[in-house]
């Protein structure tokens, strides 16, 4: 996998700039680094500001919950009153007192593969339900499973992207399943849109999305127009069944890279 063309953004807000590739915690108070979020049934919020902080600038995690890159007490902490006027309410009309003890500040959202990255891999994520109930590694995995079907081929995938130091997002805006950045969103534009394919025994996986020829030019235009490439991974599992949290490290992914050539260009440059 390789770069091509990538596109720096003009600036990027100070604030943004001092950042790190994944949360680490404070030397000074020598305590372990732990941030709690709400699994709401079909995302993982925080709302936390100094939590929120930690995981925009450490790592690029999450997006704020009003469709902002970065949520307001990042950014522009004086207009996060205003955005928290925007209500939302949790799921079955359950009342949060998380929320009311936030200082009113706008929502971390995170995906539920790097919400359970930040529990499996790095253990610095505490998670419980809207109702209170604190959620395991095991139980959070089993539940993700349920809410999304494919959830244990994309997180072998965004395991695959973070061991080469992407920033990964969700692909959900451009149809795939995730976009990636070299350092993050505040510096470049997306270099990739990710697409996950579910294998079994070097063939197609009967419970996996068919991406077929009009799909592909689909997903082609899509990528050239927003000026990104097409990032293919295929999740081979090692048996017949889903692997289970323990046998996540037998699945194997490899990527397949598919690149437009403009032939006008080409011309061109001749």
């Amino acid at each position: 996998m390789f770069i091509s063309h990538l596109r720096p953004k003009r600036n990027a807000a100070p604030e943004l700039c001092e950042t790190l590739p994944l949360p680490v915690c404070d030397s000074a108070q020598q305590e372990k680094l732990s941030i709690e979020a709400i699994f709401t049934g079909y995302s993982v919020e925080v709302v936390d500001p100094e939590s929120i902080k930690k995981l925009c600038l450490n790592g690029g995690f999450g997006q704020g919950l009003y469709a902002r890159a970065f949520p307001a007490c990042v950014t522009n902490p004086s207009e996060t009153v205003r955005k928290s006027k925007r209500t939302i309410g949790s799921l079955a009309g359950q009342h949060d007192p998380a929320r009311d003890n936030s200082n009113n500040c706008e929502p971390l959202s995170l995906f539920l593969e790097e919400a359970f990255f930040l529990m499996h891999k790095l253990n610095i994520l505490k998670l419980r339900t809207i109702y209170g109930k604190p959620l395991s590694v095991a139980e959070a995995f089993e539940r993700f499973r349920q809410v999304k079907k494919d959830f244990v081929a994309g997180y072998c995938g965004y395991l695959y992207l973070k061991a080469k130091n992407w920033v990964v997002k969700s692909g959900i805006k451009f149809g795939g399943d995730f976009v990636i950045y070299v350092k993050g969103p505040q510096f470049y534009h997306a270099s990739y849109i990710v697409l996950i394919r579910e294998m079994l025994h070097g063939k197609l996986h009967s419970n996996a999305y068919t991406v077929d020829g009009l799909d592909f030019q689909g997903f082609n235009r899509v990528a050239e127009t927003t000026a990104k490439d097409i990032l293919f991974l295929e999740v081979h599992y090692p048996d017949s069944d889903l692997p289970s949290l323990e046998r996540l490290q037998d699945v194997r992914v490899g990527e397949t890279f598919t690149k437009h050539h403009n032939y006008i260009a080409g011309r061109n440059q001749q």
